[in-house]
């Protein structure tokens, strides 16, 4: 549980251990990030601003109205995003991106006239302030508008990341399967594509919720002093990248099918291999069944040379199965 504030000309946000009201409205405060923040902490900030903090399960509705509104003087947002999964649910790949599962997130926020307020319930590289690439430039920002657009960006940023990673992966993976002539493990290429695939669904999710956001916002941002060209800006980039997330499914959709003939190639060859072993073994079978027999009366079952002859037509039937099956380029 963390409370964090950023004020004006400050380098980041500062981390507040006993929140007190008037920390939270003063005039310099213009974002206030909620990390999983436990129910008192929701109070303060809700009775500093006047807000009403939605329930988790208003906050996961997937209706337009239920996920962007006006209420109080300030909008209100709730964005799906990319988030780590917790360690005990990270997958180990010998791949290149990192061995991390993520899954979708929400994020609200909350746009009074004198702050940004978020609350999210889970760490996130967007969030962090001035910490390098796909992190929040919050260098410059003097409003909460600057912030919000800030967030928005790096959040986008970070998908962006996240695609070309899998886009390049996939181009290895490509490589090694459906190019090199060794032989691989391709039980181990389908999970990896599964988690690809999983990932890119998730940025798929969260490009469309931002997009509704961004549309939501500059339809109605005005009076909030909103930037409408970084918001048709970051409209152009979200759109950019949901093709790019549409084609990154239709490669792996492609790879994936490829992979899975390739397995059932492989299958078809082991099988070919046992039916032709079967064949190779059957007539001597039935030869060996037929010479132990043991009647009195059939003296062809009591010829000194019997087990000469039979060892001669056993070998004789297997080889010509085997000759057929070579002609018959089944092995």
């Amino acid at each position: 549980m963390t409370l964090s504030i950023l004020t004006r000309q400050a380098t980041g946000p500062t981390v507040l251990n006993e929140p007190r009201a008037e920390d939270l409205a003063a005039p310099d405060v213009i974002w206030i990030d909620l990390l999983e923040p436990s129910r008192s902490e929701e109070q303060l900030v809700e009775e500093a601003f006047g807000i009403d903090a939605p329930s988790e399960a208003e906050r996961a509705a997937l209706e337009e109205s239920a996920r962007f509104y006006l209420e109080d003087d300030a909008m209100v947002l709730h964005a799906t995003v990319v988030a780590r999964a917790k360690p005990e649910a990270e997958a180990v790949a010998p791949t290149k991106l990192p061995p991390i599962a993520h899954k979708r997130e929400i994020v609200s926020f909350f746009l009074t006239k004198t702050a940004l307020i978020t609350v999210r319930t889970c760490p996130l590289r967007a969030f962090e302030a001035n910490a390098g690439r796909a992190s929040a430039d919050l260098s410059e920002v003097e409003t909460g508008p600057d912030v919000l657009l800030a967030l928005i960006e790096s959040l986008v940023e970070r998908v962006a990341d996240f695609l070309s990673a899998s886009a390049q992966e996939l181009e290895d993976l490509n490589l090694r399967v459906l190019v090199s002539r060794r032989t691989i493990r391709l039980e181990t290429i389908l999970k990896r594509l599964g988690q690809l695939g999983a990932g890119a669904s998730q940025s798929r999710d969260s490009l469309s919720s931002l997009s509704r956001l961004s549309r939501y916002v500059l339809a109605h941002g005005s009076a909030w002093a909103v930037s409408k060209e970084r918001l048709n800006l970051l409209l152009t980039d979200v759109e950019t990248l949901q093709r790019q997330a549409e084609a990154l499914t239709n490669d792996l959709t492609f790879f994936l099918d490829a992979t899975l003939g390739l397995v059932g190639a492989r299958q078809n060859e082991t099988l070919k291999a046992m039916a032709v072993v079967t064949l190779l073994f059957a007539p001597p079978t039935l030869l060996a069944s037929a010479f132990g027999m043991n009647f009195e009366h059939m003296t062809i079952f009591q010829d000194p040379m019997g087990p000469y002859w039979a060892a001669g037509l056993m070998v004789a039937s297997s080889a010509f199965i085997f000759s057929i099956a070579r002609l018959g380029k089944w092995i």
